[in-house]
């Protein structure tokens, strides 16, 4: 069972509300739904819409929308354009306060759910008169859908929370011991500030720009806090110089780049994957930052805690990659499977192990990582300076010291490679790793094209369990780069017979540079490739694949 809803209207008539109130009771008896906020970067006005993908089994997102209730005739008209409306309900005539809670109840009715389901959800988020009034809006609304077309009245599963992007990421660091959190709002990074804020675990602070989020963030990581900043695009541009700080001083911190379809202002409130190389070459002088991507909103939830201990461990900035629609979007998921990582602050040490004149904090180690202490502990007294260093912190321009620091930095990187892609952490997924067909992914592009190879390699081999033609291979770290991907494909070289990178930008910067780590343009090792790139502001959909 699949359906399409969608809810449309201008800014500020409560379209969200709709979609987050039918999400939420469906979530609770056990569909499988992404929701999807689309909406113009104004305040009041113009058009929003939010659209819920409904299924019993599967994630899916497509551009055929099943049921689709405007508050306007421009809703129609614009999004005619862009989806295929099979059924549209145009309510901009009908006399109710509230359109929201109006379509709602009209939602119900279509969906065969009995409208108490409806009054008991509203009865939890309201009181008093407002709660009257919703009420009368949800019955007219109930009322106005003449007979049911679907029976989604009985549960199909367990219990699931209906919760967004960037609620899943900030409650996956704070689970995983983030304790400071810095920010300027920009979309679509600025509700991890909604998420945040409240929670007393966590010193938030909202700074005047971007340049004094991350100078923030980089005093709180040396103070000794698990510590996190966040932005979008133009404000990461204002953060480089702190990464290459947080580079040269080891400092760590990690850095949310929530990306927007571009470049300079673009479109702000539509999603794009265009700050990958970006986020790859993100400050000047010879550094490479931690480059880390979900895929998938569990998989959200557990990376980000393992950014901060990557960033703590190997004292090493770590951008951690998303993107509008990841961000602000819906999923239903069972709270199960959001596992916290367990905290790791790699070498820290205290006064009791050290001794008076010892410490050195940039000690050059085996493995490129020094022990770290916190200001103000005896015997640890230490400089952290932009500038080149000695062991000891104080600055110093000797050819040799440039040479051995220069060394010890990037052989953390190589520490990471050799310790964290092992049996149990890989740097990518692979699904159907006997398929001769694959397609190349990051991010939430994920969703759609598993949809995809699910459903059409049923349709080749019959049933489940036949070889499949069709793969899937998602970038989860993108630097320091998973080699045994180069393994893999250098291995099936003779089964793979295609490789299709599908991405959200013109240039194909994923494509890039996955074709250069995995010497791909050598033409032995693939027979064919070819790309899907889309970079006009909505998501992928399933029949553009």
């Amino acid at each position: 069972m699949r359906i399409a809803i969608g809810f449309s209207g201008a800014a500020g008539t409560g379209v969200n509300t709709s979609g987050m109130l039918l999400g939420d009771l469906l979530s609770k008896k056990g569909y499988t739904i992404i929701g999807d906020k689309e909406y113009a970067s104004i305040i009041k006005g113009d058009n929003n819409d939010f659209f819920l993908y409904i299924s019993d089994t599967d994630y899916f997102i497509t551009q055929k929308i099943d049921h689709f209730f405007a508050f306007d005739d421009y809703s129609i008209a614009k999004n005619e354009k862009i989806y295929k409306l099979k059924k549209k309900y145009n309510v901009k005539n009908q006399k109710t306060k509230y359109k929201n809670v109006f379509c709602f109840g009209a939602a119900l009715k279509l969906l065969g759910i009995d409208i108490n389901e409806g009054k008991t959800l509203l009865e939890r988020k309201y009181q008093g008169d407002v709660l009257t009034t919703n009420i009368e809006c949800l019955t007219k609304g109930y009322e106005y859908i003449k007979a049911s077309v679907e029976n989604l009245s009985a549960n199909v599963g367990p219990e699931k929370a209906f919760m967004f992007g960037n609620e899943i990421i900030a409650k996956g660091a704070m689970e995983s011991g983030m304790n400071f959190y810095s920010a300027y709002p920009m979309t679509p990074a600025s509700s991890l500030m909604d998420v945040i804020a409240p929670d007393h675990r966590v010193t938030f602070v909202q700074c005047e720009d971007e340049i004094s989020v991350s100078l923030t963030m980089l005093g709180a990581k040396f103070a000794g806090k698990r510590a996190m900043c966040g932005t979008s695009g133009g404000g990461f541009a204002l953060m480089t110089e702190s990464i290459a700080f947080s580079n040269q001083a080891e400092l760590g911190g990690v850095y949310i780049l929530a990306q927007r379809d571009g470049p300079s202002t673009g479109t702000p409130t539509f999603t794009g994957q265009g700050d990958l190389n970006f986020a790859l070459n993100a400050s000047y002088g010879d550094t490479l930052p931690i480059v880390v991507a979900p895929s998938t909103y569990p998989d959200g939830y557990n990376l980000i805690g393992k950014a901060l201990n990557r960033s703590d461990q190997y004292q090493h900035p770590v951008i951690f990659l998303s993107d509008k629609q990841f961000s602000e979007g819906y999923i239903s998921v069972d709270k199960n499977t959001l596992k916290a990582e367990p905290i790791l602050r790699g070498k820290q040490v205290n006064s009791e192990q050290l001794t008076t004149n010892s410490y050195l904090r940039y000690k050059l180690t085996n493995d490129g990582i020094s022990p770290v202490v916190l200001p103000g502990t005896e015997n640890g007294e230490f400089i952290a300076t932009s500038y080149e260093h000695e062991e000891s912190g104080t600055t110093n321009e000797n050819p040799e010291i440039k040479k051995l620091m220069m060394g010890k930095r990037f052989k953390k990187l190589a520490t990471f490679v050799q310790k964290e892609f092992n049996e149990n952490f890989y740097g990518y997924d692979i699904i159907n790793p006997e398929a001769k067909i694959f397609f190349v992914t990051r991010g939430m592009n994920r969703y759609v094209l598993e949809d995809f190879v699910q459903q059409k390699n049923l349709k080749k081999t019959g049933e489940i369990g036949q070889t499949p033609i069709y793969g899937l291979i998602v970038i989860k770290v993108f630097q320091p780069f998973d080699m045994r991907l180069n393994e893999f494909l250098e291995s099936h070289a003779k089964q793979i017979k295609k490789l299709i990178f599908v991405e959200m930008n013109y240039a194909g910067q994923m494509q890039e540079f996955v074709m250069n780590k995995c010497l791909l343009n050598d033409k032995k090792r693939v027979k064919k490739i070819s790309n899907i790139r889309k970079y006009t502001l909505y998501p992928i959909f399933l029949e553009e694949v």
